[in-house]
């Protein structure tokens, strides 16, 4: 890279971005909070960072009418810059490719001619959030300023802890309401429904993280269509053998392995062109979670002041209180699951004895509260799997991401499939096996779809119209600023509208339900070749919903970066593992497939042979995925010519710097020589 008169080239620009106070966070104190604490931390925001702070800009508005202060945080194009180089956030480079961001460089980078633009509104937004939680509590700081209650620990990200007290009742990113316009008349509008969504603007307006999510969701809805067809056709036609669910479980244990890898693939497409395609970085080198706590110490690797926590601490945690309160709440779903089955068996006797239309009712009763329960227990669940992921303390965020993942899917797995897993192989009856997974499948995603896309809408006009009420009181809302002057009406309008908003919870959910209805579709796809349809059907109109929410409903989430779906891949890849031997199960039981058996084969020999096809499947399935590389070769390709030039700029700046070294080793010769020969 050339770095001659980068920095000559950064100020000269500089000096023409000198823009107004453009509010990008805003931060709502619970109503009453003590000044103490809002001007205490309004102070550490303003601070210098050599002085511990966040110098950042802050404006404060005061609303008596509700008890509340608001802060609007920003920065200067100045202070984003720096941030960012020392947050290595990847632009694109003149050469196409995207690098490290570096200020000496800036203007070897597309789009450097106007600095305030050059980064995007979700990149600034994640710069303020990350240096916010970098104010971390030192030695002195050991409580709160104005609660002596609230304790903190050396190395507490005070912003988080204002959080977690419940002193800040609210933190978000503001929306860009021209982009958010733009973005959800592609998305969701009804005449675009059969577009494509437009993936690009959404990693350019939410970040890498949910667009890698609606990615996938879009990329698995559309591997949904061959099995729901097939289902369908199966539905229509008379072809009744034990071959028919035998073909089917075979192309879908297939096909879901086809999905997988060609995912990666696009997945690692999408990872380049995002500039996410990256070597894997030490452990050490990483930044620690905002909520990771410890002894403040500096790091072995980088140098840099952080918290320090043993490791047999976090063990002993996990050990001794993780795994016991996980064995109790799978020990619970376990009895759900058998109070679930009595009352079924208690209907089921009702019936029997007066077949009645209402009694017909009563037999499905059963099932649907059962999976109303579901629901419930998965929420309640997910409360303790966050409180017991925060109380283990991980130093990074991708630790902590990959052990709420696997609590969720532990859980979750077990509240949902056991009763089916007992029906299937305990109670061996197809016929409520598949009654009973339909009726699973379709209440769930009833339920979720009138959760998640009618309730919201319901209640997004009504907003509207609150906050025009609210609006109009301005005589009840007085300004005080801090600096940067009065904040315009159309903005405070704005932050009044988003404040009533939901707040996204992250893509954690989403991607729970996705790997339950896959595990829907393929566990006991032989017993229910629709699940498939049902899956598709509702992904159609999941995937416009969820966009509406993102738009319209939740508060803009910070931006994040992601380069795949992390431990979400090798989830799904279990379930296709778990499907082949949960199908060649249930074929083999089918007692259409006994009588092509010899009559005095053993039990034994049954399991041998069964096993043995299981284990064929299982092998094609690697096969298939050997022979679908999961990196596409232009990306290969692409990836080595970085590491070339990266290795070729690198060579050059030490030939550069020999060079000069060795002129200025020349020169002192000369200068000693001179005084020598005088």
């Amino acid at each position: 890279m050339e770095t001659q008169n980068g920095e000559s080239g950064y100020v000269e620009i500089l000096q023409k971005s000198q823009r107004p106070f453009n509010p990008l966070v805003v931060i709502e104190f619970t109503a009453g909070v003590k000044q103490a604490a809002i001007e205490w931390i309004v102070a550490k925001i303003q601070k210098s960072k050599a002085a511990g702070g966040a110098e950042l800009d802050v404006n404060a508005v005061v609303m008596h009418h509700k008890q509340e202060t608001v802060l609007y945080v920003g920065g200067s194009t100045e202070r984003l810059l720096w941030a960012a180089d020392m947050m290595d956030i990847k632009k694109e480079y003149r050469d196409g490719y995207h690098h490290e961001f570096s200020v000496d460089d800036v203007t070897n980078f597309r789009g450097s001619k106007d600095l305030d633009s050059f980064l995007t509104m979700a990149e600034k937004q994640k710069i303020i959030l990350h240096e916010l939680e970098a104010v971390r509590a030192t030695e002195d700081d050991t409580a709160i300023a104005g609660y002596e209650r609230f304790r903190l620990l050396s190395g507490n990200s005070i912003i988080k802890k204002y959080v977690s007290n419940g002193i800040i009742a609210k933190m978000y990113p503001l929306h860009d309401e021209e982009e958010i316009k733009r973005l959800g008349a592609e998305w969701y509008q009804l005449k675009k429904f059969a577009n494509e969504q437009p993936i690009y603007q959404i990693r350019d307006y939410f970040g890498e993280k949910i667009g890698m999510y609606f990615a996938f969701l879009g990329f698995y809805t559309v591997a949904l269509i061959p099995p729901a067809f097939i289902g369908i056709l199966y539905l229509v036609t008379s072809w009744k053998s034990m071959y028919r669910e035998a073909i089917f479980a075979v192309f879908n244990l297939i096909w879901a392995t086809i999905f997988l890898e060609a995912w990666k693939r696009y997945c690692s497409e999408l990872s380049f062109k995002w500039g996410q395609a990256q070597d894997v970085e030490l452990n050490r080198s990483q930044e620690p979670r905002a909520m990771y706590h410890g002894t403040m110490d500096k790091n072995p690797v980088t140098g840099k002041p952080e918290p320090r926590y043993p490791k047999y601490k976090r063990s002993l945690r996990f050990y001794g209180v993780t795994v016991p309160v996980v064995g109790f709440c799978l020990m619970v779903a376990f009895y759900l699951m058998l109070g679930y089955f009595y009352l079924q068996a208690w209907a089921d006797e009702v019936y029997a004895k007066d077949k009645t239309w209402l009694n017909m009712t009563l037999i499905y009763m059963p099932t649907a509260i059962y999976a109303v329960i579901i629901g419930i227990v998965n929420n309640f669940y997910r409360k303790i799997a966050k409180i017991l992921n925060d109380f283990e303390n991980h130093r990074l965020q991708s630790s902590y991401d990959n052990h709420l993942i696997v609590k969720l899917i532990l859980f979750d797995f077990v509240n949902c499939f056991i009763s089916l897993f007992y029906v299937a192989f305990y109670l061996q009856d197809m016929t409520l096996l598949r009654s009973h997974l339909a009726a699973l499948l379709v209440t769930q995603q009833v339920i979720g779809q009138v959760r998640e896309a009618m309730v919201p809408f319901i209640f997004v006009r009504r907003r509207k119209q609150q906050v025009d009420k609210v609006m109009q009181k301005e005589a009840a809302i007085q300004k005080v600023e801090y600096f940067n002057g009065e904040m315009d009406q159309t903005i405070q309008k704005q932050v009044n509208l988003e404040s009533t908003m939901d707040e996204y919870e992250g893509t954690m959910d989403d991607y729970l339900e996705m790997f339950l209805q896959f595990g829907y579709v393929f566990l006991f796809s032989s017993a229910f070749p629709l699940a498939a349809f049902w899956a598709l059907l509702n992904n159609v109109t999941e995937i416009r919903s969820d966009a509406f929410k993102m738009c319209r409903v939740f508060q803009r989430p910070f931006a994040e970066s992601a380069s795949n779906i992390g431990a979400w891949q090798v989830a799904f890849e279990v379930i296709s593992v778990i499907a082949v031997i949960t199908n060649c199960a249930l074929i083999g039981m089918d007692p259409e497939v006994k009588k092509l058996l010899p009559s005095d084969i053993s039990a034994v020999n049954i399991v041998i042979i069964f096993v043995a096809v299981e284990h064929v499947i299982l092998a094609v399935k690697g096969a298939v995925a050997y022979c679908i590389p999961d990196t596409p070769k232009w990306v290969e390709i692409e990836l080595e010519k970085m590491a070339f030039q990266s290795k070729q700029a690198l060579h050059a700046e030490r030939m550069a710097a020999a060079s000069s070294q060795q002129k200025k080793l020349g020169d002192l010769l000369k200068l000693e020589t001179r005084e020598t020969s005088i």
